[in-house]
């Protein structure tokens, strides 16, 4: 089961994240939002909702990015997930795994990049997730922190 390939959108659902997200203190809990307009159905917005702190920083509120699941926009996407996030994230079956990818949003859409190398994998039975940062390159992985969008036209 250690391979993804998440074809299927997560919207629209509460999530917890097992150690936080990386580079926030206290991302533990967020809520997946559809985005209305364009990009509907592609994009969603991951909202935090609670109050985190950056490196030696006041509270910061607010916090959300813009994701996708990956499998929407690059059909070949898939990620070898190690056995110790399967064990954290309680991931039993295939069918338990869905994943986001952090958009790097830009004018136009068309110049906006995709963190593909560490997506954010999500037990879609419990809202256990947990951002994945393989051990090994992104040249051995074959995914980029700064993958371009595949879009033909510019938004």
């Amino acid at each position: 089961m250690p391979t993804a390939t998440a074809q299927i959108p997560v919207t629209g659902m509460e999530l917890k994240f097992h150690r936080g997200l990386p580079g926030f203190k206290g991302a533990n809990h967020f809520v997946v939002e559809p985005l209305e307009g364009l990009g509907e159905g592609v994009f969603a917005r991951l909202r935090c909702t609670d109050t985190v702190y950056v490196k030696n920083s006041t509270p910061l509120e607010n916090l959300s990015f813009l994701v996708t699941s990956p499998g929407i926009l690059w059909r070949e996407y898939s990620v070898h997930v190690d056995e110790t996030m399967v064990e954290d994230l309680d991931l039993t079956s295939v069918d338990d795994i869905a994943m986001l990818v952090i958009i790097h949003p830009r004018r136009p859409l068309s110049a906006s990049t995709a963190n593909l190398y560490s997506p954010i994998v999500i037990n879609r039975r419990t809202g256990l997730a947990d951002q994945f940062v393989p051990s090994v390159t992104e040249q051995e992985v074959g995914w980029s922190v700064a993958t371009p969008l595949p879009l033909d036209r510019d938004d």
